[in-house]
């Protein structure tokens, strides 16, 4: 057989055939499930709980081979062997401990077998991935309780509070006070979960660990809070940590006033919707009478002593946040010892980073590795989530730390649809791909792998979990037939950069250099050959793929958020919708909070009532609540059903407006017209004057709720939700603290006195937005936005204690020996010099340096305004300008320079006349930004 022989054996026959349908053995690989294969494995708890695994690897399913054309014949040569590996990190002495690789984990409530995503794309990019049905669900052992079981141990903060549906004693090692499931699964995959493989092929079973001692972790939601949760368990003081990097994608470490409540606010669709739907689909009724074990992996509501799921389900949410716990009042309260339990900042810990009651150490100490924390400001968590960001910060100044929000929802991250809006495309920019792709997508859309694989999620794994991947087809012992010669395929391991192999399955490459031998008359002979570029490709690839870049995290910033803006407004094009990175939120520089006045006539201005305006009263009756329209939410649907009521919606819409706005009990404010495109970035504020006033049981003491949403208003009618807040009376001085930024969760809820003015300050969920020329900010003032609320039925609570109640129930509260019942109210706001009341929004008027001028409109800053003496002004632009200050009857009464590069300047006002006046930056080329001020 000559040269020329073998180089035209290869040329006309090896090469991979093309994906078909089917899953089957022969000898091609026929779409992604064949790229991995899955084991089922399980850890063990402390208390001999298994909980299952199921751990995906890049493994080959099938063979691959070529059909071979010689001499007159076709032969059939094996390339890759079925069931070999083909992903290693360690290219050094090959042997079977560089078959351990970085794994991906994830723990799930939602039932593992349900994963269609990550048991594809992260075998298909290189790492092992691994997810865990948690305790209690579905394939796992034991009793489920939500959360609960996945942080730390908590009978070191509270060994007499114990889940009474827990049936085993308090001091039983099994009782859920000692449940740390997240960190001991984690330790044990890293150190005891041993994978029995034949790594070389040799037949011979090799036993390695499944974990090279690399492991992130990935999921959002649930899946996201049980990865602050694993980390926030496992002390900083010890060696070799396994995690070495996070993705919670949102989530947070903070539930008390984020997941449960929001000021003392019942978040009743979140957490009563969340947690019956938990406990009635993976718990099963049909399995009373055959679930006789608490330690199985049946789960019925006999596990808790119970028949029913969802009477099991209510009395479980009662536990958390309605019953009184020993010396303890209820999780409702922000001094509950139920707090230790989820809350990270609240469970202290020792020098060490273990867990200790009498602690001086933060547990946010422990979360010293990277993380990628993924948001919306739509998210249901958003608060908790860049709380929690910042805690990280704060307890390890010098860790990895990454915080990315995008105008998404819970369940839109990555997309550009969300609520009522279309974002344009360059949402996509940092995430890099939308993660709501179908897994089949790779196979037909010419992108998917390439912004897959180049996207910053993929970089983090790479950065932190060692790096490029390597791609290997380990040496043949095998002489595979050619009629009378033999071929041997690879002669050597044959190992090249992992990106290189996805170029030649991708048509874009060839495989270079393979090394073969063939064996002609017992002549054997050695060479390289290059396997011609695949046609057609298994998958599609619009480029060819490249090594990632270890730098890249250096280079951005911490934090970056998508701005949004505008849109289908031609007067407004290229106004806000863009990405801005800066080092920290809140923003320290360049903002100031702006106060925007509500005044009695429903007007929203800069300018504080100059007098006692009056005041506004509205009825608001808990049996029919505003309807929740938009916002942070991921349970309920807009009336009528057809999308989620989530995201920024015009509540304007004729078929929403009924329901949530345009009612007796909704009070609007609305601004003038904004001359110049304004910049809100942050934590809105509230401080409102307001009284309650419930008699028709006679009461001395109530309750009520204030719930505040800030519209941007467009010239064409739409009304499009921003953000929003709310507070408790009963927790108006906790709503304070937070608002002071000075938080104090050693405060005690109490009721409010009847038919008494009360100041309510309290912070609004975040929001990161331009509004437009033309268009005018509104407030919105109730009392009630259900579901995501509950509806206050404006009674008194008995002290330590709370009154879980919605629309239609019929049950009263016991307050004080005294059987009492939800009840209307009129809740009246004051408007006076006195006590203002106003919103103050983070105007930003000077972005980071790293933002483009172009990105934004010009925008300028007036303070204090009103004044009497000297009015300050800062720019966002540099050029020279003049400024000039009119009256409002068009005379000018002020002008001077302001020099290029001067972004500040001062006017001396204390000659003008009470009043308002109109002060304009001119620069040369006549543009002009305008701002009103008062002197007063």
């Amino acid at each position: 057989m000559t040269i020329k022989n073998i180089t035209l054996l290869f040329t006309f026959g090896l090469a991979l055939q093309s994906f078909n349908a089917q899953i089957i053995p022969n000898g091609t690989i026929d779409n992604l499930d064949e790229l991995s294969q899955k084991e089922t494995v399980y850890t063990v708890t402390k208390d001999g709980i298994k909980l299952y695994t199921d751990i995906y690897y890049p493994v080959f399913r099938d063979s691959v081979v070529a059909d071979v054309p010689f001499g007159g014949s076709n032969y059939t040569i094996q390339i890759i062997p079925k069931n070999s590996q083909f992903v290693i990190y360690d290219t050094t002495n090959i042997g079977p401990d560089n078959y351990s690789l970085p794994i991906i984990y994830t723990r799930t409530p939602y039932n593992k077998a349900g994963d269609d995503l990550g048991g594809s794309i992260f075998p298909f990019m290189g790492y092992g991935y691994a997810i865990q049905d948690m305790r209690g669900r579905y394939e796992s052992e034991g009793v489920y309780f939500p959360m609960f079981s996945d942080s730390w141990q908590k009978d070191d903060y509270h060994p007499s509070i114990t889940i009474p549906m827990d049936l085993t004693n308090s001091s039983d090692p099994s009782n859920a006070i000692f449940h740390e499931d997240g960190s001991e699964s984690i330790l044990y995959l890293a150190d005891s979960l041993m994978r029995v493989f034949d790594t070389n092929l040799d037949g011979v079973m090799d036993t390695i660990k499944y974990s090279n001692g690399n492991i992130g972790m990935y999921g959002a939601s649930a899946l996201g809070n049980s990865q602050y949760q694993a980390l926030s368990n496992i002390p900083h003081s010890i060696a070799n940590n396994p995690i070495k990097c996070l993705m919670p994608t949102v989530a947070t470490n903070e539930h008390y006033n984020t997941t449960l409540f929001h000021n003392g606010v019942y978040r009743s669709s979140l957490t009563s919707g969340w947690l019956i739907g938990q406990m009635t689909s993976g718990v099963y009724d049909t399995l009373v009478g055959t679930d006789i074990s608490t330690t199985n992996s049946l789960h019925s509501p006999a596990d808790y002593g119970y028949t029913s799921s969802l009477i099991l389900a209510n009395d479980l949410i009662d536990w958390f946040v309605v019953d009184e716990h020993a010396s303890s009042p209820s999780g409702a309260h922000p001094t509950s010892l139920l707090r230790k339990d989820l809350d990270a900042s609240q469970a202290p810990v020792d020098a060490f980073g273990e867990t200790d009651a009498t602690g001086n150490n933060s547990r946010y100490e422990n979360l010293n590795k990277p993380i990628y924390h993924l948001t919306g400001w739509w998210d249901i968590f958003v608060n908790g989530q860049i709380e929690t960001f910042n805690n990280v910060r704060k307890a390890n100044p010098n860790s990895n730390q990454k915080l990315v929000i995008g105008p998404w929802t819970h369940q839109t991250i990555g997309t550009n649809t969300v609520g009522d809006e279309v974002y344009p495309d360059n949402v996509h920019e940092v995430v890099g791909f939308d993660l709501g792709f179908d897994v089949n997508d790779i196979l037909t859309d010419p992108t998917i792998v390439n912004q897959i694989y180049g996207s910053e999620l993929l970089n983090w794994y790479r950065t932190n979990l060692g790096g490029e991947p390597f791609f290997i087809i380990p040496e043949s012992n095998d002489w595979q037939t050619l009629g009378t010669n033999q071929i041997r395929v690879p002669a050597e391991n044959y190992i090249i950069p992992y990106y290189e192999f996805l170029n030649y399955i991708g048509g874009v490459s060839d495989l270079n250099n393979l090394p073969i031998e063939v064996n002609i008359g017992g002549n054997i002979t050695a060479m390289n050959y290059s396997l011609p570029t695949l046609d057609p490709p298994l998958i599609n690839l619009s480029s060819p793929l490249g090594a990632y870049d270890p730098n890249y995290f250096n280079q951005v910033k911490d934090i970056r958020m998508y701005i949004t803006g505008p849109s289908n407004d031609a007067l407004n094009a290229g106004v806000g919708n863009y990405w801005l990175g800066t080092d920290s939120l809140p923003f320290v520089q360049g903002m100031q909070m702006e106060k925007l006045f509500l005044h009695q006539n429903n007007s929203l201005d800069g300018t504080v009532p100059s007098n006692n305006e009056g005041v506004i009263t509205y009825t608001t009756d808990p049996s029919n609540p505003v309807i929740t329209i938009g916002g942070n939410n991921m349970i309920p649907n807009v009336p009528g059903g057809g999308q989620k009521s989530q995201g920024s919606m015009n509540v304007a819409d004729p078929a929403y407006a009924s329901y949530t706005m345009s009612r007796p009990d909704v009070i609007a404010f609305e601004s003038a017209a904004m001359s110049d495109t304004v910049t809100y970035i942050g934590f809105p504020k509230a401080t409102i004057y307001a009284k309650g006033n419930a008699t028709s049981q006679g009461l001395a003491k109530t309750d009520f709720d204030l719930m505040v949403r800030i519209l941007d208003v467009y010239p064409d009618g739409r009304e499009m939700l921003i953000t929003e807040g709310t507070v408790n009376a009963r927790a108006r001085d906790y709503a304070k603290s937070i608002h002071d930024a000075d938080t104090n969760d050693l405060t005690i809820l109490s009721n409010i006195d009847n038919d008494t003015y009360y100041p309510f300050e309290f912070d609004l969920l975040p929001l990161g937005h331009t509004f437009g020329v033309n268009h005018k900010m509104k407030v919105l003032i109730s009392s009630s936005n259900y579901p995501k609320y509950q509806s206050n039925p404006n009674i008194p609570n008995t002290d330590g204690e709370f009154f879980r109640w919605s629309p239609g129930d019929t049950i009263g509260h016991n307050y004080n020996g005294t059987w009492i019942y939800p009840q209307s109210s009129d809740i009246t706001l004051e408007f006076s010099d006195a006590n203002p009341s106003f919103i103050e929004m983070p105007h930003v008027y000077q972005l980071p340096n790293d933002v483009a001028e172009n990105q934004i409109k010009k925008s300028l800053h007036l303070f204090p305004n009103p004044t009497n003496d000297v009015l300050f002004l800062e720019r966002n632009y540099n050029e020279e300008c003049i400024i000039e200050v009119y009256n409002l009857l068009g005379a000018k009464v002020i002008e001077q320079r302001l020099g290029k590069n001067s972004k500040t300047g001062f006017i001396d006002v204390s000659a003008l006349d009470k009043g308002v006046y109109l002060l304009m930056t001119v620069a040369k080329d006549g543009t002009s930004v305008a701002k009103k001020f008062v002197v007063q």
